[in-house]
């Protein structure tokens, strides 16, 4: 059987798997007009050497080339343009994997910060953890000052341009003093919001929190009733210790008066 000279539009949309509209629309852009137009009636057609370049075309796409980068690469014919356009794509698609490994991490962290309220009421239980290095932004507190300054002066330096590209954690902590806990009294010397890495510019507001075990319990630290006679016989001699954090656990997203906290004293 003889090979048709011409091809209508209808008939290479049906043969390529395209839409009479994505011809067209190749044709209104100039990346790939028909051999020819029937003036009388407008028909399309297209030629049998063009359907291999209809088809390249497609595949250009699904690689995620846009048709403004694939148009000038069918015009000039060769693979001069190509080959860099599909250099940067495979960069922007290993970026994007990077990416994406990276809030995977940040959600498995959010879920670990969920389930932590969940793994059972340790009480006036102490355990022991080794933790890694953290990274906090900080501001110092006035004991005596409502937590709600607190918050405000915290949020105003996460809102600072120089703090515009930090990636945040989504737990806040105090600082806290011995002789305070064995007062049974919440009096932070300052309040913190953990970092996800540690900055590339130094800031008097950026602290590092050291790798090292730590002594734990778990309370809701705002409420101020934690067992005093506890932590004192175990803790006797200790009162010098200078790392002691409050760490908040969120169990409820719209009121956190009662949400745990684990205390975390660096031994």
């Amino acid at each position: 059987m003889a090979m048709k000279e011409y091809y209508s539009i209808g008939e290479t949309a049906k043969l390529l798997g395209v839409s009479t509209q994505t011809l067209r629309y190749y044709d209104r852009k100039n990346i790939l007009k028909p051999i020819y137009t029937n003036e009388q009636t407008g028909y399309r057609y297209y030629s049998y050497t063009q359907f291999h370049v209809i088809d390249r075309i497609k595949y250009m796409q699904g690689l995620g080339l846009s048709l403004e980068e694939i148009g000038p690469i069918i015009h000039e014919g060769t693979i001069d343009h190509l080959l860099p356009l599909l250099s940067a794509r495979k960069e922007a698609l290993l970026d994007q994997i990077n990416q994406t490994v990276e809030q995977i991490k940040d959600i498995d962290w959010y879920i670990n910060y969920f389930t932590f309220s969940g793994q059972g009421d340790k009480g006036s239980d102490y355990y022991r953890v080794h933790l890694p290095e953290r990274y906090v932004l900080e501001v110092p507190c006035d004991p005596d000052e409502p937590l709600s300054d607190m918050e405000i002066r915290l949020a105003e330096k996460k809102g600072s341009p120089l703090c515009s590209d930090l990636t945040f954690r989504r737990q806040y902590g105090y600082r806290v003093h011995m002789e305070d806990l064995v007062q049974q009294k919440f009096r932070p010397s300052s309040y913190f919001i953990l970092i996800k890495s540690m900055p590339d510019f130094v800031s008097r507001d950026i602290r590092v929190i050291p790798e090292g075990d730590f002594v734990c319990f778990r309370t809701p630290i705002l409420r101020e009733c934690w067992n005093v006679d506890r932590l004192t016989t175990y803790f006797t001699g200790l009162s010098h210790r200078d790392t002691i954090l409050a760490l908040e656990f969120e169990d409820n997203l719209v009121d956190w008066s009662d949400a745990m906290y684990e205390v975390q004293i660096m031994i």
